[in-house]
């Protein structure tokens, strides 16, 4: 009897111990269970955050040194509209669902009193004329925008401020898409500018080597524009339009009158608006020759190369920003 019950009890606490072991198996796998959950959530939390920061790194950025004409004139349009609101916000906002139109007006005609000898730029969105302008001073990254509603001077900065602060506020998208849409050198409805041209127009002034379409892919970005040179009539894509008179004077804010100089021992000819004398502000042509081809070479007073324009697209683009060991840069 007594050989009965110590098996008994030995069978009872083994079974006690067998129950003992998988509850604590089972505590342990749950334990485990729960803890790689917890882990592979930090992990996912991570890879997330990670992700998110790069997304925050990757916005599209401006480059200041790198900007064509279209690009620049819709970087100060919305910069203007975000730092003055005012006419300037109601032409970016205007241009966002048309185009951003820019004509090219004097000084004269807009009532602007300045000592920058240049044009004054008018922005608009509507195709009407606006009380939105800026002037430009000097060249590149460092060239100084002055900002007026109508003719009030909101100040003058530097281009590349206005990228630094574009940059920051991650608007180049923005300008991009406006400067696809942008046009140079348009005439606004109300825009008093727009005289008839006097007789003198019909004789012919300027020489047959510069006349013709020329075109430059030295825009930065591989863009084409198109130089269009006639008897008596210069139209640059890039933002530049005269009638050339024989004499230094007219009767529109358009017309402009030509002289010849020799810069760096290369013949220009520069082109200069009614009433100023040349040199800033100024367009510089030469014929030339690169590569065997006739060209055009566009400078600034100092005869550093802006472009140099070509017969055809094609050549335009083989010699994309190419320099050329005869120009000075």
């Amino acid at each position: 009897m007594k050989h009965k019950l110590t098996v008994l009890v030995a069978i009872s606490a083994a079974l006690t111990l067998a129950g003992c072991s998988q509850t604590t198996q089972s505590h342990t796998q749950s334990s485990q269970s729960k803890t790689s959950k917890v882990a592979k959530n930090s992990s996912d939390n991570s890879n997330t955050s990670t992700a998110s920061s790069k997304n925050k790194d990757t916005y599209t950025k401006l480059s200041a040194s790198k900007m064509d004409y279209k690009t620049t004139a819709s970087a100060i349009a919305v910069y203007a509209a975000q730092k003055y609101g005012d006419t300037w916000e109601i032409a970016v906002n205007a241009a966002k669902q048309g185009n951003l139109g820019v004509a090219f007006r004097s000084k004269d005609a807009t009532g602007i009193t300045s000592d920058n000898d240049g044009y004054v730029y008018e922005v608009s969105g509507t195709g009407k004329s606006s009380n939105a302008r800026y002037m430009l001073a000097g060249d590149g990254a460092d060239k100084q925008v002055t900002i007026f509603v109508k003719q009030r001077n909101l100040g003058t900065t530097s281009l590349k401020d206005i990228v630094a602060y574009l940059n920051q506020k991650n608007d180049a998208d923005l300008v991009k898409q406006l400067a696809e849409k942008t046009q140079l050198n348009v005439k606004l409805a109300g825009d008093e500018d727009t005289q008839k041209t006097t007789n003198n127009s019909s004789a012919s002034v300027i020489p047959s080597s510069l006349q013709g379409t020329w075109y430059t892919a030295d825009t930065g970005n591989g863009n084409i524009d198109t130089l269009t040179v006639t008897d008596n009539k210069i139209n640059d894509e890039a933002g530049f339009s005269m009638n050339v008179k024989a004499k230094t004077s007219g009767s529109s804010t358009s017309d402009g009158y030509m002289k010849q100089t020799t810069i760096n021992g290369i013949s220009f000819y520069s082109f200069t608006n009614m009433g100023q004398t040349p040199g800033q502000g100024s367009t510089y042509l030469a014929p030339h020759t690169e590569d065997g081809q006739s060209v055009i070479v566009s400078a600034n007073s100092n005869g550093r190369t802006n472009a140099v324009y070509w017969k055809s697209e094609a050549l335009a683009k083989k010699n994309s920003n190419k320099q050329f060991s005869d120009l000075k840069y």
